[in-house]
């Protein structure tokens, strides 16, 4: 591997315009650093090598795949251009010349790249040098499937992952979601359909509403909203749990999602407000009433055991407010913020064990039907009432009787 070719490539990769940020990246930053290093015959090279190794294998297996991937995933303007069609045929052609650049980074020997640096160092530094470990010579990066990438997934931390978690500013990607399968889910039929006919909405680019589940816990709320990213058809939906005690933020999210491609469900798990929680203002006017659109591709789903998700008390109801009557509406104003409502109560003595049958069927399992009802009437008592949850808690249950 000659000199004039590694200080070309060195050269070539400052020059680099669409696709710039990649040279804020670790190991591309230690790979110039090497090519520099080696026209000057710095010792410091070897150095330079180790770290460009580090961080290219600590995501990936060589240098092809750590350019891949940062070119598919990296939230960039070109990326954004492409995803939402607007990108102009000047700019895939700035793009295809930048690949052509990072293609010949993809492609270094790294065994003639370690006999060009041992030429530079002295003499009983060769069999060091010699024994160090190698990336794997890459392919080509090509530019059609990362342009299909954008297309589809979109760009940045959005196109790696489908379910996400705010909390206090700060917004990471759920590594292993739930994966609640919404075909095997039992009962509450109407209540998931209405929820997919919203989302399907939402997914498609039509007007839909905010969804309020309420009712008794078990019931499955949580379960029917975190089955939606699982579905094939929402392939482009993605889901942002919020913590309640980041309510106030929930301006700042729909700002960072609103110039994406993707669709998004803003979900708060089983909330409830005290009379004075902050939260509940900020809530309010992200639903409705604030100054600020909210954008067409965010919809929020909220869970609360409460009709109106805050709690009240009789003696609030006897108070001595003067205008009780517009401070109890007020309260419940939240709730009637969401366009769509819908109650998961709990089940009767017959659906309970009707859903106990179809769960101990799905799985397999063959036992006394009579003795199954009893030890379920039995279970429900003792375990807090007749919901999916209670349900299936029994069914793992009966293992133990098998």
């Amino acid at each position: 591997m000659g000199d004039c070719v590694l200080e070309q490539l060195a050269l070539q990769l400052r020059s680099l315009s669409v696709f710039r940020n990649l040279l804020k990246l670790p190991g591309m930053q230690a790979l110039l650093a090497l090519l520099e290093q080696m026209e000057r015959k710095d010792a410091a090279m070897v150095e330079s090598y180790g770290k460009l190794l580090f961080e290219v294998r600590r995501e990936e297996k060589d240098l092809h795949d750590y350019l891949d991937c940062h070119l598919r995933y990296d939230d960039t303007a070109f990326g954004r251009a492409v995803a939402s069609c607007r990108v102009e045929a000047d700019y895939l052609a700035l793009a295809r010349y930048d690949l052509e650049i990072l293609s010949r980074a993809a492609q270094l020997d790294f065994a003639a790249l370690k006999r060009a640096m041992a030429a530079k160092l002295p003499p009983d530094w060769l069999a060091q040098v010699m024994a160090m470990p190698e990336l794997r010579r890459g392919a080509a990066l090509e530019l059609e499937p990362i342009l299909q990438s954008y297309r589809q997934n979109g760009v940045g931390l959005f196109a790696r992952g489908r379910a996400f978690h705010w909390e206090k500013g700060t917004l990471t990607m759920v590594r292993n979601p739930d994966p609640i399968d919404y075909c095997d889910m039992i009962g509450y039929t109407w209540q998931r359909e209405e929820v997919v006919k919203n989302t399907r909405c939402l997914h498609e680019g039509k007007p839909c509403n905010n969804v309020l589940l309420h009712g008794d816990s078990g019931t499955g709320k949580s379960a029917t909203i975190k089955s939606l990213i699982n579905m094939p058809e929402f392939y482009n939906l993605r889901i942002i749990e919020l913590a309640k005690n980041s309510l106030d933020e929930i301006t700042a999210v729909t700002r960072l999602v609103s110039g994406h491609t993707q669709k998004f469900i803003l979900y708060i798990d089983d909330l409830s407000f005290e009379q004075q929680d902050a939260g509940f203002s900020a809530l309010k006017s992200a639903l409705e009433g604030g100054l600020e659109l909210r954008p067409d591709n965010v919809a929020i789903y909220v869970t609360s055991n409460r009709r109106h998700m805050i709690r009240e008390d009789f003696a609030e109801r006897m108070g001595s407010d003067i205008h009780r009557d517009e401070t109890i509406q007020e309260r419940a104003s939240l709730s009637e913020r969401f366009g769509l409502r819908i109650a998961y109560l709990s089940l009767n003595k017959q659906e309970f064990l009707d859903m106990v049958d179809k769960l101990a069927a799905h799985r397999g399992l063959k036992l006394d039907p009579e003795m199954v009802a009893r030890e379920a009437n039995k279970w429900e008592i003792q375990h807090g009432g007749r919901t999916p949850r209670t349900a299936t808690q029994f069914v793992d249950y009966l293992y133990t009787l098998v």
